[in-house]
């Protein structure tokens, strides 16, 4: 009989290459219509370099993410980790021109409550302070990133953090899009953001919880955290006065 460990790694070797796959297979999906149909888009035209920009940026930092979960299932350590160096210089990039770019929308008055890109507003909140919003997404990819380099000398953690900054911080938005290209799924927006979003957090601990009989203390408790401070944002932040004050201070 095989060896349990070595189960073990196999499974978590096809596990990370399915959910990079998945991950490039959903921005497709969710993306693609209003790239091919732009008649679909609430996005001010035309889309502007800074756009471009983060969409390459974008593209890139998903096949960077799916080569190096090959590397590790094929054990091609030092070449991940010397790859990890771009990596660490991608997200930055990643995450800045992501933030211009939200910025930069929100004052071109970029709707996320429109067909195309149907974030449901909170009462109390407006289509800017839902805009600018989108930075909490980017906060979280950086700190979960930053936290992963961090404890890069531990795949168990370094694996686990970069999974939960794929699914926790760059998920929302392409399903806003899948949203907004299936108008059957409009009156149930407000109830399938939070539930996918626990959904994409679960994937890590259900990993665990099959390959291993256990969950790993990151996937319960960052995914836990990542899902509960997501809901707070949104429910008691964006709707604020101070973050009405924060958006038009930024957008001016």
């Amino acid at each position: 009989m095989d060896d349990p460990n070595v189960i073990t790694h196999r499974v978590s070797r096809w596990f990370y290459i399915s959910v990079a796959l998945f991950m490039i297979l959903f921005n497709v999906v969710a993306f693609g219509p209003s790239i091919i149909d732009h008649s679909g888009r609430n996005v001010p035209l035309p889309l502007t370099p800074l756009v471009t920009v983060h969409v390459i940026v974008s593209i890139a930092w998903l096949l960077l993410f799916l080569s190096q979960t090959v590397l590790a299932a094929t054990s091609r350590i030092e070449i991940h980790r010397r790859v990890g160096i771009f990596g660490a210089v991608l997200a930055v990039v990643f995450v800045v021109t992501g933030s211009f770019t939200v910025i930069a929308e929100a004052r071109r008055g970029f709707d996320l409550s429109g067909d195309i890109g149907r974030l449901p507003l909170q009462p109390g909140a407006d289509t800017a302070a839902a805009a600018v919003a989108l930075l909490f997404f980017f906060l979280t990819f950086a700190i979960l990133v930053g936290a992963a380099l961090w404890f890069r000398h531990r795949p168990s953690v370094h694996k686990r953090l970069m999974l939960l900054a794929m699914l926790g911080a760059l998920t929302p938005t392409p399903v806003a899009h899948v949203i907004g290209h299936w108008p059957v799924l409009h009156p149930w927006t407000a109830m399938i953001f939070p539930l996918s979003l626990l959904l994409f957090l679960s994937m890590s601990a259900i990993y665990d919880r099959l390959s291993e009989g256990r969950i790993h203390f990151v996937s319960l408790w960052v995914g836990l955290l990542v899902f509960v401070s997501n809901a707070v944002f949104n429910v008691a932040v964006v709707p604020s006065s101070m973050w009405h004050s924060f958006t038009t201070w930024v957008i001016q």
